[in-house]
């Protein structure tokens, strides 16, 4: 105290408390009323339960501590016997136990106006699971169950509390109750779950420092007690603060009112509903057009009733004054009762817990068993019958005659002649085994395992052995199947706070998915606006009505029995299925190096499985033996039709070279003509000239013969004339 005294002074503790009573007052709360109810509720809740709690702790002290009374064990004592225990029921219990652990129950999320996307519902599941995880739940239902079990009922609480101590996000977690004789429910509840009444409360062990870190206002705390405190709970006396967190329904009358488009409203919501009402008519008295339509939408007041309603506040009381209170935000009660196997006589609850019929059968084995323990530690261990004449100088010989090595040396006895004789074995009675076995099997029969030992080694198909396993089973079919009831009222307190998890503003987590993945997400995302400006937010909760339903099958040794007979008519039917399913098939085994064995087996499973299991990116699939062979013979082509394109390529090559050789040839022999040709053509040139120069001549002789005839024919004409001009004188 004197630590927190110098880190919160004496005004931060006056304004804390005047705060807390300005609180009450705003709420109307009355301080004494509510202390004062909170002690008949607890007193009610002991004088109706308490034969069961005196019962379910004495069978948990039989089961765990001692099976002995004290009257039984001077007795023995008085008589020189000893007082063995031979417990057979705390095994079992541990089985029983063990069977619920392995058999994991998965809380499905459904939604009860089917209106509800696929999304939403894969969300909320989503998150359940992942509070179900960070919880631990499995070690809370296995308290709980073996609670049930060893006294007859248990219990786990939901809490709401902060993420970190320096955050002011919260989260839900699953609580366990060490100690189920500090919870307190109401009498009235008729449920096995208790989630039907209209208190619970439970009782919190403090240390000083812790206390008074945690609610330093509180100057003088009187621990809170019960009619029990002064006989069971001595070591709080010292040191320690009991706290009581008393949640309670607060009923209220409300006024229902039946809508014309089928909603049920409260008073004060149909009040709420007026603004929006108003406006839609002034829309249509201002449209002539659509204001009809607009009309006949508006929701109007077609029947009413009155009706009740209730909210949970929840107090953290010390003997004397409330340190502490909120309103619980769910209509589930936090604490969940995980019933045993439970009766009402006139109107009276009684439990039972799993082992007390057995009680006097497992007494019955430890009376026989330290018979037989006695018998043992007083029989007679003479093993030679003789007179001291026998053994006359041998005596030291005779002391430990067991010890002896060799051989022991004795004489006649004077009188009769007789040697010492060996005597017979010292046998344990006949009768008392008999007895200890049949207080055995009385044990097997009480608890519903008559059959598991007497029908071992003769029934060995998978059948034969799943049903003597189911039958152990369906003797604890009550107990399991009142603890999934309390693990279904759970998940619905967890689905009904998951509104005050997610909040209004963004929030990253990381959730885990059905297949054991995890993903990171993030609650409220915003990813736009609508038109009139309201954020649009992705993985949002809606305000839809959903619930959790419990997903439950055989026992887990039944569901391993038929699950390796499966794998084993699917391997004799397909011995190529094997691959795929060794590592499923080894984690089914009971044996040493399981754990190795499955790890081994899980790589010769295919890795597309595998991958598509884990959740990561699939690796190419291998061909199958006909896709091999396919791909075999169309590589063994392809090589062939390399080798054939090699082949053509080199004849293409070489009539390549043969082309351009024929080219180089055929180039020369062009070459050649046109030498050739260019020669004819400078011959033909030369000859050209020389012909021209010839014709030239002969045409200059033509055209002198030419003109040497015209000159010719021009003196010829002339002499002809002059001699026609002779013989004609007269002529002219």
């Amino acid at each position: 105290m004197e630590i927190i005294a110098e880190q919160v002074s004496v005004e931060d503790i006056d304004s804390m408390n005047e705060e807390l009573q300005a609180k009450l007052e705003e709420a109307g709360i009355d301080e004494a009323e509510v202390l004062k109810k909170a002690r008949e509720d607890l007193v009610l809740w002991d004088g109706y339960f308490g034969e069961n709690v005196v019962r379910g702790k004495d069978d948990m002290n039989f089961v765990l501590r001692d099976q002995w009374s004290a009257v039984e064990r001077s007795e023995f004592s008085r008589l020189f016997k000893p007082g063995m225990t031979f417990n057979k029921l705390y095994d079992t219990t541990k089985k029983v136990v063990g069977e619920q652990r392995k058999n994991k129950p998965d809380l499905m999320v459904r939604s009860l106006t089917g209106k509800s996307t696929q999304k939403q519902i894969d969300l909320r599941a989503d998150l359940v699971r992942t509070i179900s995880y960070q919880s631990q739940n499995d070690l809370v239902y296995q308290t709980a169950f073996k609670q049930a079990l060893m006294m007859g009922y248990g219990a786990f609480e939901i809490c709401l509390e902060y993420e970190n101590p320096k955050s002011f996000n919260q989260v839900v977690r699953y609580e366990i109750i060490p100690d189920v004789t500090r919870t307190s429910f109401d009498p009235t509840a008729m449920k096995p779950h208790k989630g039907d009444g209209n208190f619970c409360a439970r009782q919190y062990v403090y240390t000083k420092e812790e206390f008074y870190a945690t609610f330093p206002h509180v100057m003088n705390p009187v621990s809170y007690s019960d009619p029990r405190s002064l006989l069971d709970f001595q070591w709080e006396t010292r040191d320690t603060i009991v706290v009581c967190k008393y949640s309670r329904k607060e009923w209220f009358p409300i006024k229902l009112y039946l809508l014309s488009d089928g909603r049920s409203v409260t008073e004060d919501e149909w009040d709420e509903m007026q603004d929006d009402i108003n406006m839609q008519n002034d829309l249509a008295d201002s449209s002539e057009v659509v204001g009809d339509i607009i009309r006949k939408n508006i929701p109007k007041i077609v029947g009413e009733r009155m009706s009740k309603d209730y909210k949970i506040r929840q107090y953290v009381l010390t003997q004397n004054q409330i340190i502490e209170f909120t309103d619980w935000p769910s209509k589930y009660l936090p604490l969940i009762f995980v019933d045993g196997d439970s009766n009402f006589i006139n109107g009276q609850q009684y439990t039972r817990s799993f082992i007390h019929e057995a009680k006097d059968a497992q007494k019955f084995v430890n009376y026989v068993g330290s018979e037989i323990a006695a018998e043992v530690k007083n029989r007679r261990r003479e093993q030679w019958m003789g007179t001291p004449d026998n053994i006359l100088g041998n005596e030291q010989m005779w002391r430990n005659p067991e010890l002896q090595s060799g051989i022991l040396i004795a004489k006649p006895d004077p009188k009769t002649g007789a040697m010492p004789q060996k005597m017979q074995p010292w046998e344990i009675s006949p009768s008392l085994l008999m007895q200890y076995q049949r207080g055995c099997q009385d044990i097997r029969e009480i608890l519903g395992f008559s059959e598991t030992e007497a029908l071992q080694g003769r029934d060995m198909s998978g059948k034969a052995r799943r049903e003597r396993k189911l039958e152990g089973s369906m003797s604890a079919y009550v107990w399991f199947d009142n603890l999934n009831q309390a693990i279904e009222q759970g998940g619905r307190v967890v689905m009904d706070l998951l509104p005050v998890i997610a909040g209004e503003h963004e929030r990253h987590m990381v959730v885990s998915k059905a297949d054991g993945r995890t993903e990171s997400i993030t609650l409220n995302k915003l990813v736009g606006e609508t038109e009139d400006g309201k954020p649009i937010r992705d993985n949002a909760l809606d305000g839809g009505d959903y619930d959790v339903e419990i997903d439950t099958g055989p026992s887990f040794a039944v569901q391993k029995d038929i699950a390796l007979e499966f794998f084993q008519q699917t391997i004799q039917a397909n011995p190529q299925t094997f691959p795929r399913i060794a590592d499923l098939r080894a984690k089914n085994l009971d044996v040493q190096y399981m754990p190795q064995i499955a790890a081994r087996f899980k790589s010769l499973v295919p890795p597309q499985i595998l991958a598509e299991e884990e959740g990561k990116q699939l690796p190419p699939q291998p061909p199958s033996p006909q896709e091999q062979m396919m791909q075999a013979q169309m590589k063994q082509q392809q090589q062939q039709m390399m080798m054939n394109e090699q082949k053509m390529h080199l004849e293409e090559q070489q009539l390549m070279e043969r082309a351009e050789e024929l080219k180089i040839r055929k180039e020369k022999h062009l070459l050649e003509q046109a030498e050739m040709i260019l020669k004819a053509q400078e011959m033909k040139s030369k000859m050209g000239l020389e012909h021209q120069k010839l014709k030239v001549e002969h045409g200059k002789l033509l055209l002198d013969a030419d003109k040497a005839e015209k000159d010719f024919s021009s003196k010829l004409a002339s002499v002809l004339n002059d001699i026609h001009k002779h013989n004609n004188p007269n002529k002219k």
